[in-house]
């Protein structure tokens, strides 16, 4: 009876997002960031969801298996207060492995696909800060496990390289083009990343590093809650985190599936990583 009522209530949620915004049901595009946690995803989601032609800003949680999920991200993103009546995009990002996309999808020509993956020592040393944030601030993320310990950090870190390299296998063998960003560069190099991204996504207009500041901004289940995310543009100056230490070997296994999901991406794409680029896989025998 519980998950009839569930149902019943989403439905009707999503019925009254109809109503509001019926233009939210023509044919649009969709834009997915498969990226790991704490990888500068909310930075680049904020400046995308800045876009007049993107909609969309925050994680949504939603796997997506039939076009009743891509209806799904529509209303989620109306319901986070970013849609665009005369957008190109829906926009979400994909950050954990319990979150699927089918084959389905993948094979949709309105669908284009994002990797971006940042190093493995800021990454694992950042997931360990923000779970001690987690803790004392109190935050609630419903249905996600936080890496708590070091040991934790690097196994999440490297499970889901692991998992994106198989995402990227079944992309390349349908012969769909992606773009591939080290997230480094969005904070060191914005400017190149913006223009590959723009040229990828046939925007009209530049993609700016200053974004807007959403209702839902800062939120623990949907983005960074970090004052560096409020500011309303990428900021170079960020704790390294040096009082978390990660033992030798650790490190080595870390740095190992890097440079192997790294390694595997650059040949799947044929990329030169200067810092990003755009491949269309059709040529690849």
């Amino acid at each position: 009876m519980a998950r009839i009522i569930n149902r019943t209530k989403r439905y009707l949620k999503g019925a009254r997002i109809v109503l509001t915004h019926p233009s939210v049901l023509k044919r649009r595009h969709y834009i997915f960031l498969l990226s790991h946690i704490r990888g500068y995803t909310t930075v680049l989601s904020h400046i995308l969801g800045s876009h007049p032609q993107i909609s969309g800003y925050a994680e949504t949680w939603t796997s997506y298996r039939s076009a009743r999920d891509l209806l799904k991200l529509r209303c989620a993103v109306c319901f986070h207060g970013n849609y665009k009546a005369n957008c190109t995009y829906f926009f979400d990002k994909i950050l954990h492995n319990r979150l699927q996309i089918s084959d389905s999808i993948l094979n949709r020509p309105d669908t284009e696909y994002i990797f971006m993956i940042r190093e493995p020592v800021p990454t694992i040393k950042s997931m360990v800060a923000f779970y001690r944030k987690y803790i004392a601030e109190g935050g609630a993320i419903e249905g996600c496990t936080l890496p708590a310990t070091v040991e934790d950090a690097v196994l999440h870190y490297i499970n889901r390289l692991r998992f994106l390299v198989g995402v990227s296998a079944g992309l390349r063998r349908i012969g769909k083009r992606t773009l591939v960003i080290r997230a480094e560069a969005l904070i060191n190099d914005p400017r190149c990343v913006l223009r590959e991204l723009e040229a990828f996504l046939n925007l009209k207009s530049a993609i700016d590093e200053h974004y807007s500041i959403f209702d839902r901004t800062g939120e623990w289940s949907l983005s960074d809650t970090s004052e560096f995310i409020r500011k309303g543009t990428i900021e170079r100056n960020r704790p390294d985190h040096s009082e978390i230490i990660i033992p030798p070997q650790l490190l080595h296994e870390a740095h190992l599936e890097y440079d192997r999901c790294m390694g595997v991406l650059e040949r799947f794409f044929q990329q030169q990583m200067i810092p990003s680029v755009q491949y269309d896989l059709t040529d690849i025998p």
